[in-house]
């Protein structure tokens, strides 16, 4: 019995270190320091050192955010050997900058709603939207001081709507309704702006029915003169646009066999063609599949990510020219290629550039992702940056006699305010969010404490400066006019790259 007893209490009071034998005189040993507590042992122990570790919540937390929120005092206290009451520099901005960036991954949302055309059930007096359109018409007639001018806006804008119409089925009115409500407020803003031009001209009827004639015949001869074989995306049915990418295909192929095998340039020239052929035809192929199922599913709400996913991409336009080339980039036919770089080297560029244009297609559609990618990298930038912005203050106060080390401590503390600062604008924008809808006096209310925190940030910075260092207005003044341009517009080249690099590995 007495065995058993002492055995758990050698089990919980060790005589001797775990760790390096030494004996013990505590809870820790004087010799290499380990607790005395094995957490292997006790699972309430191994959970507070994992909140020990991270948030050092024992109360110098909660003095460092409030020492925190006047300019410097942490800052110089910490300096001056006050180091045991507060979390250590890094920690802080380490868990600030998680808590703050998360804490905006769950407030930030941006809509990825394809609102391309707006579905009316009820005619057009019940579109919310339609006195906004009209007025829109309005302006683009205003400036026309001839009928000629009048008659070539006129033409131009309702060809352009009856592309869109035509381009629909008329299996699907309500999807063509809106192009041919948009044509009817065309028609009424060309003749109100004819009518004061009759007024304001002394026009007579005849004048103005020859005007129209004549702009009209000018208009006719264009369009005969410069109307071409029928375009891809000119197409109004999938049997439509298999026929056309049929007949290009068939053309490019025949070119294509009757090549000499030592006009390799082109070859590819031809192959770039035949596949922009068939992505063209896909393209449009995508788009008449989600106009048919925007146009028999009514008024519900579609994603413009969803629909790519499911009929392929809109995007008919994805070339893309790097340096000035005048062929499209492709990974295979019309490669990125660096001249000094190892064949390896460039083969993962031209992969990078490969992820990186499939991904930008799909921030067009959701672009939510990109919201993501920035703030992901903007504490990256931050935590990269902080000894560039502790250089610079070493470089502005080279007279100082400080250590580079204590320039870093002011800028993990400066940064770790603004931290604490952007997570209060979320926190603000959180508020505004849930409480605006119900009470609209709290979107005043939220949005003057954003504003108020925006406004005291650089202030903020600029007082500790001056509290830190000791020197006098002016002098501090110049200083923190030339690191704060300095740092800024490195911090902004860093979220970019970062952002771009984001981007390409989503």
């Amino acid at each position: 019995m007495s065995s058993s007893t002492g055995h758990a209490s050698h089990e919980a009071f060790p005589t001797h270190c775990e760790n390096c034998g030494a004996a013990l005189q505590g809870h820790y040993c004087h010799d290499c320091g380990q607790s005395v507590v094995n957490p292997i042992r006790h699972a309430a122990h191994a959970m507070e050192e994992v909140f020990e570790a991270f948030w050092h919540l024992d109360g110098r937390i909660f003095r460092t955010l409030r020492d925190l929120l006047s300019p410097g005092r942490v800052a110089i206290n910490y300096l001056s050997g006050q180091r045991a009451k507060y979390v250590a520099p890094l920690r802080l901005f380490v868990v600030l900058s998680v808590l703050t960036f998360f804490v905006a991954q769950l407030v930030i949302h941006v809509e990825s709603q394809d609102t391309t055309v707006e579905l009316l059930d009820k005619g057009v007096s019940d579109n919310p939207n339609r006195a906004q359109n009209v007025n829109r018409e309005n302006k683009r007639f205003a400036t026309a001081t001839t009928i000629e001018e009048i008659e070539r806006i006129r033409a131009t804008e309702l060809a352009e709507l009856a592309e869109g119409r035509d381009a629909v089925s008329t299996m699907l009115p309500h999807a063509r309704k809106p192009f041919e409500i948009a044509m009817v407020d065309v028609n009424a803003a060309a003749d109100r702006r004819t009518q004061e031009l009759i007024r304001t001209q002394n026009l007579t009827p005849n004048e103005v029915e020859k005007e129209k004639a004549a702009a009209l015949k000018e208009i006719q001869a264009e369009r005969k003169e410069t109307k071409s074989t029928p375009e891809m995306d000119k197409a109004r049915t999938l049997a439509e646009v298999e026929t056309l990418r049929d007949e290009r295909v068939r053309k490019q192929q025949a070119d294509l066999a009757a090549l000499k095998p030592e006009q390799a340039l082109e070859r590819r020239r031809l192959l770039a063609e035949i596949r922009e052929t068939n992505e063209a035809a896909g393209c449009r192929a995508a788009q008449l599949q989600i106009a048919a199922a925007r146009g028999s599913e009514g008024t519900r709400t579609r994603k413009a990510a969803a629909d790519a996913r499911i009929y392929g991409e809109t995007n008919c336009d994805g070339r893309l020219t790097l340096f000035g080339s005048d062929e499209p980039w492709d990974e295979e036919l019309n490669p990125l290629v660096i001249a000094w770089a190892p064949d390896f080297v460039n083969k993962w560029v031209n992969r990078q550039i490969a992820h990186g244009k499939d991904n930008v297609a799909r921030l067009q559609h959701d672009p939510g992702l990109f919201v993501k990618a920035m703030l992901g990298a903007v504490p990256s930038a931050l935590f990269l940056l902080v000894p560039v912005f502790a250089l610079l203050l070493k470089l502005a106060y080279l007279g100082s006699k400080r250590l580079y080390l204590e320039h870093l401590v002011v800028a993990l503390y400066s940064h770790a305010y603004l931290l604490l600062a952007i997570l209060a604008f979320f926190l603000l924008m959180a508020l505004d969010n849930a409480i605006t809808p119900g009470w609209p006096g709290f979107g005043w209310i939220s949005g003057t404490l954003e504003f108020l925190i925006w406004m005291w940030m650089p202030i903020y910075l600029w007082i500790m400066q001056k509290r830190v260092y000791g020197n006098g207005w002016l002098l501090t003044s110049l200083r923190y006019f030339v690191i704060g341009n300095l740092y800024f517009v490195l911090l902004g080249f860093a979220v970019v790259f970062i952002t771009v690099a984001s981007i390409v590995r989503m």
